[in-house]
């Protein structure tokens, strides 16, 4: 891995938020209903980043196994649905 990305705030991001869903209390759902109180941007800004984590776990060059098979092969459906029927979003 690249020493750099190991530095940056969003390596360090992932990590936190690696811990916090390491835990069987996380409620991906409450998660999500708090999302609408979001600045409206930064709810924009989240759609970007869940999009490019589901690039990177549908990528068949990444490291998986039978426990994160179904991750895998649904972030692969998602990312064709996209391809065919995806909108750009202002931002990016």
């Amino acid at each position: 891995m690249d020493r750099d990305i190991k530095e940056s705030r969003e390596y360090r991001l992932a990590k936190d938020w690696e811990m916090a869903v390491n835990n069987y209390s996380f409620n991906p759902a409450r998660f999500a209903v708090a999302i609408p109180t979001m600045n409206p941007t930064l709810q924009q800004s989240l759609y970007w980043l869940i999009k490019e984590c589901i690039k990177v776990m549908a990528d068949d060059c990444r490291r998986y196994n039978e426990r994160n098979m179904v991750s895998h092969e649904k972030a692969k459906c998602i990312m064709e649905y996209l391809k065919r029927h995806g909108k750009n979003i202002p931002l990016k």
